[in-house]
């Protein structure tokens, strides 16, 4: 669980530094005009996405739950187990093609797109912890009980 907080708040960290760099962009020309606002916003998205990938590893890992093909079927694994929401499995999914674009298609960038997640999605990296959160928690209360039983 240590190392699942460490990475939550990995994530939420670079949500934070995300929305301060949001709050001081009024428009899509300006963020097209800063390179320095780009880079810093690519990789925060970067790495955002990164610690929900490794989150999701842990968790598949750690249950025993199916190996899935690719980065995008990390969040579908998680989805179908029901420890997160089918609508946030609708925001992770891309996200994780965005990852590998900025890793290894950084020539492939649309700015557009940055952007977009920079102005509309951060809360949805919240959700995703929240979800992460709430299973751990429930996971944790459910152990704490059958150990109870066994005292």
């Amino acid at each position: 669980m240590k190392t699942i907080e460490k990475k939550i708040n990995s994530v939420l960290d670079r949500v934070n530094r995300l929305k301060k760099l949001s709050a001081a962009i009024s428009s899509f020309s300006q963020y097209q005009a800063s390179p320095d606002s780009k880079d810093i916003a690519e990789r925060n998205i970067q790495v955002a996405v990164e610690g929900c990938l490794d989150i999701a590893k842990l968790i598949i890992s750690s249950k025993g739950l199916p190996e899935p093909r690719d980065n995008k079927g990390v969040f579908t694994v998680l989805a179908e187990a029901g420890i997160i929401s089918a609508e946030i499995l609708k925001f992770l999914v891309p996200m994780a093609g965005t990852r590998n674009v900025l890793v290894h298609g950084y020539d492939r960038v649309e700015d557009n797109i940055i952007y977009g997640v920079m102005k509309q999605h951060l809360d949805d990296f919240d959700v995703f912890t929240k979800e992460i959160m709430h299973y751990y928690l429930s996971e944790k209360a459910n152990a704490d009980e059958d150990k109870g039983r066994s005292d």
